[in-house]
């Protein structure tokens, strides 16, 4: 219990001694392609970790590099496995991080040794050094999209090695519903069984056209679901 208070305390979401840290979290990046590449990066190392994490609180989480030897451990598995099936496997890390430390501060030097470790390991995984960070990046904040780039570059190779968790795979749209569906309450459980649940009957509608008619019924059709009485839909879409 105590350990635990302790790492929250330290890793709460973009603050340091109490006080919110803007470099801490990636409310300053506008491009909008960096940011689904987060939530992409956020998504994949919280399922293989069994951690729930985001843009908010994900560097404060790794911060002190100890998620990131996790990382490796379980990315590691899939290395040996891949050196034994490969043809020709090629120059790959022999074991994942040993002895990193759990409960340190993101400022101490047991954290640059954790994260050095990571680097180290992730050199051996053959991400190229352009794509390495620079520990100071992290530890003193400097630049938290190369570290980003640089679990991007680590989740790629993992995936070359035969890990089964892509990170460039789709999401599940049943998935984002479900999201939609905690965050503001029932109204999205429709929505989310429509495309990734239980399968039910949908209702079945069926209107008898003539050639006299079948223009104006669509096109009444139309201006209702687009909720404009006021301008035809021939007009909308000739615009």
């Amino acid at each position: 219990k105590q350990w635990y208070q302790r790492r929250v305390a330290i890793t709460a979401g973009g603050k340091t001694g109490g006080k919110y840290d803007r470099r801490m979290s990636f409310d300053d990046v506008k491009d909008e392609r960096m940011l689904v590449m987060v939530d992409k990066l956020c998504v994949w190392m919280g399922t293989i970790l069994g951690e729930k994490l985001n843009r908010e609180n994900l560097i404060s989480q790794i911060r002190n590099g100890a998620f990131m030897c996790r990382l490796a451990e379980e990315i590691q598995e899939a290395v040996d496995s891949y050196k034994n099936t490969a043809d020709e496997p090629g120059s790959l890390p022999r074991k994942a991080p040993q002895g990193y430390k759990l409960d340190v501060s993101g400022r101490s030097m047991e954290a640059r040794e954790n994260v050095m470790k990571f680097l180290n390991w992730a050199r051996e995984l053959r991400v190229p050094e352009s794509s390495i960070f620079s520990p100071d990046d992290l530890l003193k904040l400097k630049g938290k999209m190369n570290v980003v780039n640089t679990l991007l570059a680590v989740a790629r190779r993992a995936k070359d090695c035969g890990m089964a968790a892509d990170i460039d795979a789709p999401p599940k749209i049943a998935n984002a519903f479900q999201g939609l569906e905690e965050k503001f309450g029932k109204k999205f459980d429709h929505t989310a069984a429509a495309f990734g649940g239980a399968k039910s009957q949908l209702k079945t509608v069926t209107t008898k056209l003539n050639s006299s008619s079948a223009w104006k019924i669509v096109q009444q059709k139309i201006d209702t679901i687009l909720q404009l009485p006021g301008k035809p839909s021939y007009e909308i879409f000739r615009a």
